[in-house]
C-alpha cells in the first residue's frame, strides 16, 4: 500500500503543479487524494500502529494514530465518488451549466451526508448501503467519461489516454472497495496495487508522448522556455558586441575605399567592396535573429482571422502552383489578437508546410471556436516526421534546411512565444507518412462594451 500511497498522492501533485486552474485537473487530482487516502489508511493499520505498540508508544500517539486511520478511510470511500463525479462533469461539460454543476453536486452529496448523519456507526463502513450509491454513481460518471466527443482529432488520443488510465482504475478499485466486501469478500482492496500501476503507467506515458489534460504541453513549454529566455538573452549581448565591431568595420573600411579610389587603386577597392559587403551581409544577419529572438510587444485587438488567412494563401499561392491551401473557417468568426504577429505566426507555419511538399499537396486550414476559445489548425498531406525530429523542431536554430545561411531555425521557436503572449499554446503532431499538423488555441475573450 506505501507504493499505491506514494503513486496517487504524487501524481495529484503533478495534477496540480501543471495547472491548478483547470478544474478539470483539480477534480482528478482530488480523485488521486481521496484514492490514496485509502492507501495511507492501510499503511497506518499496517505498519505504523504496530510499529507504535512494539516501541510501548504512549496511548495518546495510538489513539491519535487511529483516527487518522479511520478518518483517511472515510475520505477514500466517500470523498472518492463524489470527486469522481465532479472530474466527469468537468472533464465532459457538455450541456452541464454552472447551475446544473451545482445541482449535481449538491445531489452527490445527499446519501454521503445521510449515511455519516443517520448511520451509526460510521466506521467500520456499511458496506451494503455505500455501494448502493457508490457504485451507480462512479458507473454514470465512467459513461459520461467514456462517451465525450471530442471533434478536434489531435484531442482525441489525449481524451483516450486519460480515460484509460482513470476510467478502469476507478472501476475496479469500487468493484474491490464496494462490491466485494457487502457481498462478504473483506479487504479486497489489497489487491489494487496492480490496478493503480497499471493507471499510473499509462499516466507517465501519456505525459511523454501524447498529453493527459495538458501535461504534456507544460513539460514541454517549461524547456522551451528556458532555451528561449537563454537564447534572448545571449543574442542580445552578442548582438550588441558584433553591432558595435561590424559598425567599426564599416566606418573605417568606407574610409579606406575612399582612400583607395582618390589613389587609383581599383584592386584595394576591390577588396575593400568584398569587406564592407560582407559586413552588409552580417547586419542584415543579426537584424533577422534580433527580430525572432527578442521580447515581443503585444498588441491585440479584435480581427478578422479568414481576410488575414486569405491574404497569406493569395500571397504564398504565388510562389508555388503545387500546393493548394483550404480554408475552413465559420461564417463571421473574429479572433482577438495581436494582427501583425499571428500573421507572421501563419506565414511561418504555413511557409513550412509548403518546404516540406517540394512535389506538391494540400494544405487545410480550420478554425473551431469553443467553450475554452478558438482553435486554429494547419495540417499539411506532407511526409511527417518521427517522434525524434518532432521534439527537435521547437528547438531554437534546429533546422533540417539545407540552405543554413538565412535559415536560422527560429520560425517554430516565434511561434510558439506568439501564442505564450496571448496566452495560449502551440503545438505540433505528426506521423511518418500522415503529414504535420500545427495545433494553436487561443483562450476565450469577452467583447467589452464599444467594441465593433
Amino acid at each position: 500500500m506505501l507504493f499505491v500511497l506514494i503513486a496517487l498522492w504524487g501524481v495529484g501533485i503533478v495534477l496540480l503543479v501543471s495547472d491548478a486552474r483547470k478544474s478539470s485537473i483539480r477534480w482528478l487530482s482530488a480523485v488521486a487524494f481521496c484514492g490514496g487516502s485509502g492507501a495511507l489508511s492501510a499503511v497506518i493499520g499496517d505498519m505504523l500502529i504496530p510499529l507504535a505498540l512494539q516501541r510501548q508508544a504512549g496511548e495518546g500517539l495510538v489513539e491519535l494514530l487511529e483516527g487518522l486511520r479511520v478518518l483517511s478511510s472515510l475520505m477514500q470511500y466517500y470523498g472518492l465518488p463524489f470527486t469522481f463525479v465532479l472530474f466527469a462533469i468537468s472533464f465532459n461539460p457538455a450541456r452541464i451549466t454552472p447551475r446544473r454543476k451545482a445541482a449535481i453536486a449538491l445531489l452527490t452529496l445527499v446519501p454521503i451526508a445521510a449515511t455519516l448523519l443517520f448511520v451509526k456507526p460510521i466506521h467500520p463502513i456499511p458496506f451494503r448501503l455505500t455501494a448502493a450509491w457508490a457504485v451507480p454513481m462512479v458507473g454514470l460518471a465512467s459513461l459520461w467519461i467514456i462517451f465525450k466527443k471530442e471533434t478536434q482529432a489531435t484531442l482525441r488520443m489525449n481524451d483516450r489516454l486519460t480515460g484509460l488510465a482513470v476510467v478502469p482504475a476507478v472501476l475496479l478499485c469500487s468493484v474491490m472497495n464496494y462490491v466485494l466486501p457487502s457481498l462478504g469478500f473483506v479487504e479486497m482492496w489489497r489487491y489494487n496495487t496492480w490496478i493503480i500501476a497499471f493507471a499510473v503507467l499509462v499516466f507517465i506515458v501519456a505525459i511523454f508522448n501524447y498529453g493527459f489534460l495538458g501535461i504534456r504541453v507544460l513539460i514541454q513549454t517549461r524547456k522551451l522556455d528556458v532555451s528561449i529566455r537563454a537564447v534572448t538573452s545571449g543574442t542580445a549581448v552578442l548582438n550588441h558586441a558584433i553591432k558595435n565591431d561590424v559598425g567599426k568595420t564599416k566606418l573605417f573600411g568606407e574610409k579606406i575605399r575612399a582612400y583607395a579610389e582618390r589613389t587609383d587603386q581599383p584592386e584595394l577597392a576591390a577588396d575593400i567592396a568584398v569587406v564592407l559587403a560582407a559586413t552588409r551581409h552580417i547586419q542584415e544577419m543579426i537584424a533577422r535573429v534580433q527580430d525572432q529572438t527578442q521580447e515581443l510587444a503585444y498588441k491585440p485587438e479584435w480581427n478578422d482571422p479568414a481576410a488575414m488567412l486569405e491574404g497569406l494563401r493569395d500571397q504564398l499561392a504565388a510562389d508555388t502552383d503545387k500546393v493548394r491551401i483550404h480554408l475552413h473557417i465559420p461564417d463571421h468568426l473574429e479572433l482577438y489578437c495581436d494582427r501583425a504577429q499571428t500573421t507572421e505566426m501563419w506565414n511561418n507555419v504555413l511557409s513550412n508546410a509548403i518546404e516540406a511538399m517540394p512535389d506538391g499537396g494540400n494544405i487545410a486550414v480550420r478554425l473551431y471556436e469553443t467553450k475554452r476559445g478558438i482553435l486554429a489548425e494547419v495540417k499539411d498531406s506532407g511526409p511527417g516526421m518521427n517522434k525524434k525530429l518532432l521534439k527537435q523542431v521547437m528547438e531554437p536554430f534546429f533546422t533540417t534546411k539545407g540552405d543554413r545561411r538565412m535559415n536560422f531555425g527560429l520560425g517554430l521557436s516565434y511561434c510558439y512565444q506568439v501564442m505564450r503572449k496571448h496566452g495560449g499554446s502551440f503545438d505540433l503532431y505528426s506521423e511518418p507518412g500522415r503529414g504535420t499538423t500545427a495545433v494553436m488555441r487561443f483562450p476565450q475573450q469577452k467583447r467589452r462594451s464599444g467594441n465593433i
